[in-house]
């Protein structure tokens, strides 16, 4: 029973880390900077248009699905806090926000799909570097740490290297 409590108590754990709208909702309240990936993909402006309308369309599809994450984050919260949590409604919860979740996960698949249809084979080889780039990302979080990496030009502000040369943000850590 208790290696069972654990294991709800660990998954509740990892859910609740997420945020209220799970690991892919982060940024998607407002329009994303998008200069940089239109320059490295030589993006026309109405592929981004088209990029940002299918965006908004995602987020509006999504929305009912999180509105009903967000009150059972809420409640699983509070059974973390509570000093005799209930195991079997802990477990409940946990279930229900996977459920919820997976409900998602066609719906992001769908709309990356038609996003990608937006790109040449080109735009869509480019894109692959940058995936391959993207998995490096825990290496630089890391190597950033250490003090083994020199900041890029102009990385001072949001997600980079600080003024002091200190990692911060989502290319380095912590601010």
């Amino acid at each position: 029973m208790k290696l069972r409590l654990i294991g709800i108590a660990l998954a509740a754990t990892a859910l609740f880390a997420q945020g209220p709208g799970g690991p892919h909702m982060r940024g998607m309240s407002a329009p994303a900077k998008t200069t940089e990936v239109q320059s490295y993909l030589n993006l026309t402006d109405a592929q981004v248009a088209s990029l940002q309308q299918l965006r908004q369309s995602e987020m509006a599809a999504l929305k009912p699905i999180f509105q009903q994450i967000g009150p059972l984050r809420d409640s699983l919260r509070t059974q973390q806090e509570s000093s005799g949590a209930d195991a079997t409604a802990v477990g409940k919860l946990v279930l229900s926000i996977q459920a919820l979740e997976q409900q998602a996960a066609p719906i992001r698949t769908s709309y990356q799909q038609q996003a990608l249809a937006v790109l040449t084979v080109a735009q869509k080889t480019q894109l692959a570097a940058l995936q391959s780039a993207a998995a490096l990302m825990p290496a630089i979080h890391e190597a950033a740490g250490l003090n083994l990496l020199t900041p890029p030009e102009g990385s001072e502000g949001h997600g980079g290297f600080g003024p002091e040369g200190m990692p911060h943000g989502r290319f380095g850590g912590p601010r």
